[in-house]
């Protein structure tokens, strides 16, 4: 007869006596004393026990169905590492059924008799239970962190958890510098009224606030970055909706919490004035000097019947709807472009600095993948000396099972290590040579879109992401290209930092601005965001974990205090 063996362990388990290895090496005995020819074994390493997260469980299911008539025999451990959940456990065994499949457990009494039924199933029961008490022991406990004031899960952008080598969450989040300084100013800006969602994620990212993956916010995350209580000192229990108060440091006072809540409730009126005309190019992106609000445009006949544009507020609550001719609006963005022009050698210079950080990163990425692949040949090795050791019974089973656990867990966090994103430096030389004529005539180059209403409009967002106050264009906040010339005209340009996020959004604003000055549509950056590997079956790793920093500057085998070699 074949047949297959399915193991799984979660971490904490894993630390109690049910290794892989001593799951797999009793089944394989089972096997041998039943004559069982094992076709394949499939192994688990996730810490959950339903069938949705268990990749290898739904690669079984699929083996056995292209295998049909050819496997007769599931071997599992015991009942609980096949299913924690009674419905699941005979569901699973039904398809199995159809597949001419049988699930012996080789540790518990299982048969196909009346007994071995009626044990299968207080087994299947006993498993479930134990699953949920687990489970409602673990939401009482986050429900009373939630209670104490701490939020139990990892904290949104603008906060980090307090360092507490991996102990459960007792200490509040701590702000997160710069984000939480930026966050408390987007909370502010927000708080006007003169800003839409659309405008404040513009805002926020020509700011630097980004994601953890050094990514601009998504419009659902702007939206959800506005509505979150915890910003505002509140803690939410997900179970009851019951609000708390959190121990950790607000962003944004209760008041202006509510006062946006107010400003991004409200139902805008009709959009159709915000249409882009060639005659109105800041319609929508000049405010007003006195409510903020964008200014409307329109044409006005005069006496002798001539038609005169101008920009006016449309806002009845404002009391200041003065009209402004396009020529004095247009003159003082010209004048605004015209101040915001680098000269050609400080485009050199940012370009210099952009492509160097670009190699550096290249050759950092490819030492740490060296000593990456290093680090997991010598923890292989030691795993590998383990199983020797204990095979000659040179350390006992519960070394063996601290050791291989500890391992485990230096595997993963190698495996899971984040990567930055990688630029392409022959791509980015070519695009900074298209981009650095153009970037000396802004004024110029906006004239010349005239007739091109969307590509002058991206180009505008480029410059002002959420537009300029009327006659005071200067105060305007500019894009992060833009602002980052203006750093390196007031220092020097060889001492200014250009790593990680901003290096990134940097890069896709000169692609995107590359992308305007060919006039392509929508320009999509060839860049690699930062991201992570992930590995299947496996929970995604936010950074590198301190055991894999370690791990990278270990020189030999048996370093690591809880080593196979320290076990010897």
């Amino acid at each position: 007869m074949n047949g297959v063996i399915y193991c799984r362990v979660s971490s904490k388990e894993q630390s109690e006596g049910t290794s892989l290895e001593s799951q797999e090496a009793a089944c394989h005995e089972y096997a041998k004393s039943k004559n069982i020819k094992i076709e394949r074994v499939f192994v688990e390493r996730g810490e959950s026990a339903k069938v949705a997260d268990r990749t290898q469980l739904l690669d079984l299911l699929e083996f056995v169905r292209t295998a049909k008539g050819r496997i007769g025999v599931l071997l599992v451990w015991k009942v609980d590492r096949f299913a924690r959940n009674v419905t699941d456990h005979f569901n699973i065994k039904a398809t199995l059924l159809k597949y001419g499949v049988r699930v012996v457990s080789v540790t518990e009494p299982i048969d196909a008799n009346p007994e071995g039924k009626l044990m299968e199933t207080i087994l299947a029961g006993f498993a479930q239970f134990d699953n949920d008490i687990r489970a409602a022991r673990t939401v009482q406990g986050m429900r009373r962190r939630i209670q104490d004031g701490i939020f139990p899960w990892t904290p949104p952008l603008g906060y980090r958890g307090a360092d507490q080598l991996g102990e459960k969450k007792t200490i509040p989040d701590v702000p997160e510098q710069p984000l939480f300084e930026l966050g408390q100013k987007a909370w502010k800006e927000a708080a006007t009224g003169a800003h839409m969602k659309a405008d404040m994620r513009r805002l926020m990212t020509a700011w630097g606030f980004v994601t953890k993956k050094g990514r601009p916010l998504s419009h659902t995350a702007v939206d959800n970055f506005f509505r979150n209580r915890y910003y505002a000192g509140f803690l939410v229990d997900p179970w009851s909706g019951e609000e708390h108060n959190g121990r950790h440091v607000p962003m944004v006072s209760e008041a202006a919490f509510l006062k946006v809540q107010e400003v991004f409730g409200k139902k805008r009126g009709p959009s159709a004035h915000q249409t882009l005309r060639a005659e109105f190019p800041l319609r929508g992106l000049v405010r007003c000097a006195r409510c903020q609000r964008y200014l409307t445009a329109a044409f006005s006949k005069g006496r002798s019947g001539n038609r005169y544009p101008y920009y006016r507020c449309g806002y009845r609550g404002c009391g200041f709807r003065q009209s402004f001719s396009i020529e004095t609006v247009h003159c003082e963005f010209e004048k605004f472009l015209d101040s915001l022009t680098p000269v050609p050698d400080l485009v050199e210079k940012l370009g210099e600095v952009i492509l160097r950080a670009a190699e550096d990163r290249s050759a950092r990425q490819t030492k740490l993948r060296t000593q990456r692949a290093e680090a997991l040949r010598r923890v292989k090795q030691e795993s590998e000396e383990l199983i020797r050791m204990r095979a000659q019974g040179l350390i006992s089973d519960q070394e063996f099972i601290t050791h291989k656990d500890t391992l485990r867990k230096q595997s993963f966090a190698l495996e899971g290590a984040e990567r930055e994103g990688e630029l392409d430096s022959r791509e980015l030389r070519r695009h900074l040579a298209e981009v650095k004529e153009p970037l000396g005539n802004l004024p110029g180059l906006w004239r010349s879109m005239k007739d091109e209403v969307q590509r002058r409009r991206r180009f505008e967002r480029l410059v002002v992401p959420a537009g300029f106050v009327n006659q005071s264009v200067e105060t305007a906040d500019v894009g992060l290209l833009f602002k980052t010339f203006r750093q390196f005209a007031t220092s020097d340009a060889s001492v200014v930092p250009l790593v990680g996020n901003s290096l990134n959004l940097i890069v896709a604003e000169i692609l995107e601005f590359a992308g305007l000055v060919r006039g392509d549509g929508d320009y999509k950056p060839a860049i690699r965001a930062p991201g992570r590997r992930r590995t299947p079956g496996r929970p995604p790793v936010a950074e590198i974990e301190p055991e894999a920093s370690a791990l990278l500057h270990r020189t030999s085998p048996g370093e690591d205090e809880k080593g196979a070699s320290r076990a010897a």
